[in-house]
């Protein structure tokens, strides 16, 4: 089912208005071109393969938010609490992962679908990206701001124990 058609149907059922639909499909337009970027990257040599890496947080928050619009996700508002929730859900999946004795690098296929600690973080992660990609959130300034912060304080600050 393509995205115009959920949306379409989502107006129709009174559960997205055509104000968030216009919204969600400009924002999704700027995470088309994102990834039509990444692709033209990945399209080039192997030795050019690097660049793909140089995306930039903030064009990880396109391309992981268009893909969530494309899969339904913003059919229907979220409240910021339920997104935190969905964060937190991922994390404490890799702790489920974690306690059942899992390593830290393994990963296992169920079917097509990878799991383990490392795809529950990177599930995390992007979660992170889709939110900041959703509310605008310029998640690359807010981290070097914060690495940099960070680089100044004393070591173990706080005295905390954990």
């Amino acid at each position: 089912m393509s995205y115009l058609y959920r949306t379409e149907q989502a107006i129709a059922e009174g559960k997205l208005s055509e104000l968030h639909a216009i919204e969600l499909a400009s924002r999704l337009d700027e995470a088309e071109q994102a990834i039509e970027k990444l692709l033209d990257v990945l399209r080039q040599s192997q030795a050019d393969f690097r660049k793909a890496v140089s995306l930039t947080v903030n064009e990880l928050g396109k391309v992981a938010h268009a893909n969530a619009i494309d899969k339904g996700w913003y059919s229907e508002p979220r409240s910021f609490g339920e997104v935190i929730a969905l964060m937190h859900s991922e994390l404490s999946e890799a702790l489920e992962d974690h306690r059942n004795g899992r390593g830290f690098t393994e990963i296992w296929l169920e079917g097509d679908k990878p799991c383990g600690i490392p795809t529950e973080l990177a599930d995390t992660v992007i979660r992170i990206f889709d939110t900041c990609g959703h509310l605008g959130i310029d998640l690359g300034a807010a981290i070097a701001q914060k690495m940099a912060y960070n680089a100044t304080r004393s070591v173990r600050h706080g005295g905390k124990k954990l």
